[in-house]
């Protein structure tokens, strides 16, 4: 600012100094040539690239390949089957690599849960599941760590890669579930999920750091065989 300034002053008296009929071209061309020097030095302090690229959401197109499923139960219902039996298998068909701690997945649908006490029932209405992100952490080895180790072993979801999401993926035991359910706005459960066959689910796969809904899915449950 300091320079400019100076700048500024000697401009002053140059024009004090020229012809009364030259100054006025003479001074709007130095006006011009302060305007751009000063627009350059703001425009040189800003990284607009890296800017931009550090707020560009991932783009990337997931396909729902398969979910099917049913609701756990024990009575003679063909629509009734193990929480482990609920599986959705997504594909990444294109687009960019998605980091697994910052990718998160809602599905809604029409299925059930259980309460963690003993006794207290099973809960069904309209389902709620979140996966807060997609890394290990939080979940169920048995299910989540066997069916997407290729998957999970470079920290990303690549290009060609599935991913299944199971019923039992949340964690077990004093492990915090990383995959958090609610039935009908209640999300006091055991955050295992089951959907019921014949209903359609909606899935959408979310930038948590942005915000941004990357890709959405709807799919109908179909019974697992």
């Amino acid at each position: 600012m300091k320079a400019l300034g100076n700048l500024r002053h000697k401009l002053f008296y140059f024009l004090r100094s020229e012809p009364k009929g030259l100054s006025p071209v003479i001074g709007s061309l130095l006006l011009l040539l302060i305007t751009f020097v000063f627009v350059g030095a703001i425009v040189s302090t800003i990284d607009l690239s890296g800017s931009r690229t550090n707020l560009q959401p991932p783009v990337a197109r997931i396909t729902l390949e398969s979910c099917e499923g049913g609701i756990y139960g024990v009575w003679p219902n063909a629509e009734m089957v193990k929480f482990e039996e609920n599986r959705i298998v997504l594909m990444h068909d294109g687009g960019d690599s998605l980091s697994l701690d910052s990718i998160s997945i809602k599905i809604s649908g029409y299925g059930n849960s259980y309460r963690p006490v003993f006794g207290q029932g099973t809960l069904r209405g309209n389902l709620s599941v979140f996966y807060l992100d997609l890394n290990c952490r939080g979940k169920n080895p048995s299910y989540y760590l066997i069916n997407n180790k290729a998957t999970l072993e470079d920290g990303s979801w690549d290009v060609g890669e599935r991913l299944v999401l199971c019923g039992q993926d949340s964690a077990v035991g004093t492990v915090k579930s990383s995959v958090k359910v609610s039935v009908d706005g209640d999300d006091n459960t055991s955050d295992n999920y089951g959907f019921k066959a014949g209903t359609e689910i909606t899935l959408k796969i979310i930038d948590s750091k942005g915000r941004n809904v990357i890709a959405e899915q709807k799919a109908v449950v179909k019974l697992a065989d």
